[in-house]
């Protein structure tokens, strides 16, 4: 199996990223139609068309597009418009995704760092690139390892904005956990601010997509109902169930200043564009889509100068394994991190090992493993599936903040583990 293969296969999300820039081409966004063909994507309505859908469901999904588009086109304009009203600042990208910022940046002579799954940068980077007179900047990450954060940044550079849009909602409450504490430290030694849209579109986008959608109870049902299920399908987890999305915000207010940061919110509507594509030009729509947005707010945090955070559970440990096999039971062992970065090279190991005989049975050691996130839960989940008695797979000397991740995902009851 290719390694790409291996990345897709423990961090899925990385898809729903080639929607976005499918939908902002749809839009009419002359960089992103660029850059899809630079990717050589299909266009949004190809992988419609080439799908085994029925053609009744199918005008259905056509006829509901426009709210998808919609939400894809305000989000990503308006925080392009907010970084070109915050002069003086380094973008960072997380997840910079397939989407033309990078590109947009470049031109206007700000400086730009994309970080993604390591799937998305081999892809973007020299698409885009390519269509860029200027170096634009790309590196693989993981948001939950803080040295894959902190090597992507260079010391001299100062004064971030960190912009987040499309993915906290995809983290297990550990996982967040680690993002905030890796964030806070970023900033730390740069100095800037962290930027996140991604609350203010889970609590609104049912009432722009139902604006969109002319109030027609039939899309707006089939939105809902198409949403819900593809959010959770495209990373097979939980989808926003962390305390981030808890529907009281004076719990996430409050987990915000316990991680560290000042919250301030910034009204959305100063920051939107002057026109949608995506509503053509339908005056209704626009004032009903521009009337929620004076609830929705981009989310700035900065760090105090006496702000202190408990440091992550996580190690910044490199990752190491070690594999032996005996009459098809397999012994390993693993050291470090076992996170999106590290997980397909145990997965590749592991195939190879399957090739070569029968596997009934894995015993894992996890004495030195400090930190495992739901891509490494995924590279378990992949090995307890091959196993035709899943008695035989067991998971032996994990540490207090490993059990917790699997208690808190309910990976331990998946497994059968009983710590």
């Amino acid at each position: 199996m290719e390694d790409k293969e291996l990345r897709e296969i423990v961090n899925p999300v990385f898809n729903t990223a080639k929607s976005c820039i499918q939908l902002n081409a749809a839009s009419g966004d002359e960089d992103s139609i660029d850059l899809l063909k630079a990717l050589s994507f299909k266009t949004f309505d190809e992988t419609l068309t080439e799908k085994s859908i029925p053609k009744v469901i199918l005008d259905q999904i056509r006829n509901i597009t426009p709210a998808y588009m919609f939400l894809i086109e305000s989000r990503f304009n308006s925080m392009n418009n907010y970084i070109e009203n915050r002069i003086n600042s380094h973008v960072v990208d997380l997840p910079c995704g397939y989407t033309a910022r990078g590109i947009k940046m470049s031109r206007q002579g700000i400086g730009y760092t994309g970080l993604d799954l390591p799937a998305v940068i081999e892809d973007v980077c020299p698409a885009a690139n390519s269509l860029s007179d200027k170096d634009i900047t790309y590196h693989a990450v993981d948001a939950t390892n803080y040295k894959s954060l902190d090597d992507a940044i260079p010391e001299e550079i100062r004064n971030l904005m960190i912009t987040t849009e499309g993915l906290l909602m995809y983290f297990s409450q550990p996982e967040l956990d680690e993002v905030f504490s890796n964030i806070h430290r970023l900033l730390e030694k740069h100095g800037g601010r962290w930027v996140i849209l991604d609350r203010a579109y889970s609590n609104y986008d049912k009432k722009l997509a139902q604006a969109v959608l002319g109030n027609n109870p039939i899309l707006t049902a089939l939105y809902n109902t198409l949403t819900a299920k593809s959010a959770s399908e495209a990373a097979d987890i939980k989808f926003a169930d962390n305390v981030f999305f808890n529907p009281d915000e004076n719990v996430v207010k409050d987990y915000i200043t316990k991680m560290g940061f000042k919250l301030t919110e910034i009204c959305m509507t100063d920051f939107l564009p002057e026109h949608f594509n995506s509503l053509e030009a339908d005056p209704k729509k626009d004032a009903a889509v521009r009337e929620i947005f004076k609830y929705m707010h981009f989310w700035e945090l900065t760090v105090p100068k006496d702000s202190f955070v408990t440091e992550g559970s996580s190690s910044d440990n490199l990752f190491s394994f070690r594999i032996e096999a005996e009459d098809g039971i397999l012994d390993i062992s693993l050291t470090g991190r076992l996170d999106t970065l590290t997980s397909p090279d145990l997965l590749k190991a592991y195939q190879e090992t399957a090739k070569n005989e029968e596997i009934i049975g894995i015993a894992f050691d996890f004495s030195n493993l400090d930190y495992i996130s739901s891509a490494g839960l995924r590279v378990l989940l992949v090995m307890n599936k091959a196993l035709k008695n899943k008695k035989n797979f067991t998971i032996n000397h994990a540490n207090d903040t490993v059990k917790e991740i699997f208690k808190t995902t309910g990976f331990d009851s998946a497994f059968g583990l009983n710590w």
